[in-house]
């Protein structure tokens, strides 16, 4: 919550009541700019209830944090050490300024000011750069949502990455050698150190990859024909707005169509296209029409188990973001009939729980499932998953010792990934429950994956943060 201010809290007329120490501030992994730190709150004089944390703009503003990992929002917030996360408000160009105050609107500061200097982004990884024909292709990975500004000599574009974090980017360029550069653009946090790379640059094939229909910024419906020229023979790849790629070959004389191409986002999206064969790209604005977009978060199905053990053999889980009052329905082989599944709320979420006591049957298993929405009738293909594990033990946020109990409830064995990139086999008991003891874990912040199933790919997975301190005892199940 913001609240806009033209002075700054007034400085209290006796000592401070609150003592305010913060370390350990990194980069949330995920969402938008924000940070995960631990803070550490003392009450110096006596004073009933808790208190709350504030931020001060550049301008002289407030801004109120109410959420810690362990604790989400909260009113009131207890002393001692906690795991905040906190969205990102600069006070300074690289610095962000806290203090306690025990009122919710109009704070008073009753702490010191704590000065925390914002992490840097980090660069971005997996960069490769490619001759594109008479263009470079540069590919990439950073944090979901991230913007990262790509150059080529003395030419540049700015790109935004996916939910994954892959982003893609098409810089023109002559024939020659080249300095390819990327960057991930901090907004609030200070711009990450440049990666770079060489890439040389041929000269343009004799029937170069063009595309001749959208136009650059012309306005389209949701499925729309692609048509262009290759080298005579190739493979054309063609992706619109994120949807799905589709494929072309082009003829004898270097003519290529694509009769369908979809978007799954409207506005102005992204048009690629690429020959595998030749290694050329291209890159198009376009905007698409206006259509109800709508997405998926979780979609289980078979042994579900709730936070109390309870055990549904079969049973279904499903649930997303969209647009108010719009219907998302369901179809096993992709056509009639459909079956409505749930209704968006106010809440712009959607969801549908198929568990104990149920009917009899699921509406749909493990594998692959169709979806659509009233107002986004184009179906689109999902895989139904098993149902992540449960981790109940240790709660978010929670300060562990070098070594930490993990315990919770699955439905099946699972993988956990420990934070150096290894992984742990966990087989649960007769009654669903595991537990199990990891580490030693150096000093600071450190966040445990458990997944469904064995691959990195897959949707379904929970997550478990917590902090390491010098000295701390171990938690215990």
């Amino acid at each position: 919550m913001s609240r806009h201010a033209t002075d700054t809290p007034p400085i209290p007329t006796r000592d401070p009541e609150i003592e305010l120490a913060i370390d350990l501030v990194t980069l949330t992994p995920e969402g938008g700019p924000s940070i995960d730190f631990k803070m550490t709150a003392k009450l110096k004089a006596p004073h009933g209830g808790g208190y709350r944390l504030w931020s001060e703009t550049e301008s002289g503003g407030f801004f109120r944090h109410s959420t810690t990992k362990r604790f989400g929002e909260r009113h009131l917030m207890p002393f001692g050490t906690l795991l905040w996360w906190a969205n990102a408000v600069r006070h300074t160009t690289t610095t962000m300024r806290f203090f306690a105050a025990w009122e919710w609107e109009n704070p008073v500061r009753v702490s010191n000011y704590v000065d925390v200097v914002l992490p840097v982004e980090a660069s971005p990884t997996e960069f490769t750069a490619r001759d594109g024909g008479s263009k470079v292709v540069c590919t990439g990975r950073v944090r979901p949502k991230g913007k990262v500004q790509v150059s080529v000599g003395d030419r540049s574009t700015t790109v935004e990455a996916q939910k994954d974090g892959r982003w893609r980017a098409i810089v023109d360029a002559a024939p020659g050698t080249h300095t390819a550069s990327a960057v991930c653009l901090g907004g609030p946090f200070p711009d990450s150190p440049a990666v770079s790379t060489q890439v040389v640059v041929g000269p343009a094939p004799a029937i170069p990859l063009l595309l001749l229909f959208p136009e650059e910024g012309r306005k389209i419906s949701r499925l729309t024909r692609v048509t262009g020229t290759a080298r005579p023979n190739t493979r054309v790849e063609v992706s619109l707005g994120g949807g799905p790629v589709v494929v072309a070959e082009a003829g004898p004389g270097g003519a290529w169509e694509v009769r369908q191409a979809r978007s799954d986002r409207s506005g102005l999206v992204d048009l690629f296209v690429e020959t595998p064969d030749t290694g050329e790209a291209l890159h198009r604005n376009v905007e698409v029409d206006y259509f109800a977009e709508w997405d998926v978060t979780q979609l289980v199905a078979g042994p579900i188990v709730d936070e109390n053990g309870l055990v549904t053999r079969s049973g279904a889980i499903a649930e997303g973001g969209g647009e108010v009052g719009d219907i998302i329905q369901y179809s096993v082989q992709g056509q009639e009939p459909w079956h409505d599944l749930a209704t968006v709320g106010d809440d712009l979420r959607w969801r549908f729980k198929h568990v104990a006591p149920p009917p009899a049957k699921p509406p749909f298993r493990l594998g692959r499932l169709h979806l659509r929405s009233a107002g986004d009738p184009l179906p689109r293909q999902y895989n139904v998953e098993a149902q992540a594990p449960l981790i109940t033990l240790p709660e978010e946020g929670t300060v562990a010792g070098s070594s930490a109990a993990f315990a919770g409830l699955a439905a099946f064995p699972f993988v956990l990934e420990l934070p150096d990139g290894s992984t742990q086999r966990v087989t649960p008991d007769k009654d669903h429950r595991w537990e199990i003891v990891l580490g030693p874990f150096a000093p600071g912040t450190h966040t445990v994956v458990a997944r469904s199933g064995p691959s990195s790919q897959g949707r379904e997975r929970t997550r478990r943060t917590f902090l390491v301190m010098d000295g701390q005892e171990s938690d215990k199940a």
